[in-house]
């Protein structure tokens, strides 16, 4: 009896042994590089990848900070950062995910429909069995709905957006022309800016920039069709060539056009020097997400800090859409490529980004954190508490097309938007389009 019981116990000491010895994630590395023991640690290099070009950037600016802080509380870890402009980025993502993307560990990417592609190759790491249940639990209600599954975790939210018609008080003021609150008075602001040689939107709808375009009429979209309508389109694929919302949002971005609401050329811009347009004061109206708010501040080309608005989407009257209805929500956020050497690490590594990022962004006021977590808005802009106000009272919304649908679908969204721009847009011809995506 004696000698089975010291059988049982060698055994079970061997398992406990070999359990530790086999665990799954890396001991953290002291201060020397080691793992806390005297023992050298696992060296470990991370490819990260993401698409905030600007180095004034926010995001980039968050980025690069818990980047450094991970290296130096992790001396094991290496972390390189590779940056692409927004189009090339995505290209860039489908083409190596279509092999094993070993130069990819990490990388910041949209939801729903554009991670669901590599999701359902089975190239995405399922981030869910790699976190704690306390951290799952401390993602706000609802803000993970795009980054789940088949009801699994596979990436992190970082913050919801909003889309925001920034506007030069300035120089509405100076031009005695009201701020719009509807469709009819947007459009007519637009032809006086246009009549005093002031650019009135400004808008770079680009080859690489198309989501601007984009971005114009889904907007219109979520005024006539409404929100809940505009998503359940969306979710169900069907249901767009029955609903009369669609053209005339359609109709509508073609009369901003032809009235040079977005100036003289604006498929001959780029982002950027949309950006700089507004911020050089040009350019009367900038409708963008609201992670431009902090940029009015802090970009080098500004001079109107101080002189910008905050207003929601103009109403269009008779529309399906209410004041309290948005463009925007949780989609921007990081994943894991499942091919990685080091998940537990990489995994780790997206937490601390996302919850980071997240924070910022919501005591910035350029965003609202996915988290559970506090915040201290006590450091918001003047701009950055009026998006935030604006923010607090919407209650409906629906995240950009090109980000929910799948890649190749947004883009003949995309594309379409962009001819809405070109001189002899045809509305006939852009529902066409539409049909190789809803039916």
């Amino acid at each position: 009896m004696r000698n089975k019981l010291l059988a049982i116990l060698l055994v079970v000491m061997m398992v406990f042994m070999f359990s530790a010895c086999t665990s799954s994630t890396p001991p953290p590395a002291g201060d020397n590089g080691d793992d806390g023991n005297g023992v050298e640690a696992e060296q470990v290099s991370i490819n990260l990848w993401h698409i905030y070009v600007d180095e004034t950037d926010e995001n980039r600016v968050t980025t690069e900070k818990v980047i450094a802080e991970y290296m130096d509380a992790h001396p094991n870890v290496k972390i390189e950062q590779h940056i692409l402009q927004d189009a090339d980025y995505k290209t860039k993502m489908l083409t190596e995910f279509s092999g094993s993307a070993s130069n990819i560990d990490i990388f910041s990417y949209w939801g729903a429909g554009r991670a669901g592609d590599i999701v359902n190759a089975g190239k995405m790491l399922c981030i869910e069995d790699y976190l704690s249940p306390d951290k799952v639990a401390a993602i706000k209600h609802g803000a993970d709905n795009n980054f789940r599954y088949g009801g699994k975790l596979y990436g992190l939210p970082m913050a919801s957006w909003m889309m925001v018609l920034y506007c030069n008080v300035e120089l509405f003021e100076d031009n005695n022309i009201a701020l719009p609150e509807t469709y009819d008075e947007w459009l007519d602001a637009c032809k006086k800016f246009d009549a005093a040689g002031i650019i009135p939107v400004a808008l770079g709808g680009g080859v690489d920039d198309g989501w601007q375009a984009a971005f114009v009429y889904e907007a219109l979209v979520n005024r006539i069709v409404g929100a809940l309508n505009e998503a359940k389109v969306l979710d169900d694929m069907a249901g767009f060539a029955g609903n009369d919302g669609f053209v005339e949002a359609a109709e509508k971005m073609v009369e901003m056009n032809a009235a040079n609401a977005f100036g003289k050329s604006p498929l001959e811009i780029d982002e950027v020097t949309s950006n700089v347009q507004f911020f050089s004061g040009v350019a009367a109206m900038r409708l963008t997400g609201s992670w431009f708010t902090t940029n009015v501040y802090t970009d080098e080309d500004s001079v109107v800090a101080g002189k910008v608005t905050a207003l929601p989407i103009p109403i269009v009257p008779g529309g399906n859409g209410k004041d309290t209805d948005y463009v925007g929500g949780f989609i921007d956020g990081w994943f894991v490529n499942a091919a990685t050497q080091h998940p537990e690490v990489v995994a780790d590594l997206a937490w601390e980004l996302s919850v980071a990022m997240g924070t910022h962004q919501h005591e910035i006021g350029e965003g609202f954190t996915a988290f559970n977590y506090p915040t201290d808005e006590s450091g918001l802009t003047p701009l950055g508490k009026e998006v935030s106000a604006l923010a607090n009272r919407m209650v409906d919304g629906m995240v950009a097309w090109d980000t929910f649908l799948p890649g190749d679908l947004a883009d003949i969204h995309i594309d379409a938007c962009q001819a809405l721009l070109a001189a002899r847009a045809n509305v006939g011809a852009f529902i066409e389009e539409y049909t190789k995506i809803f039916d």
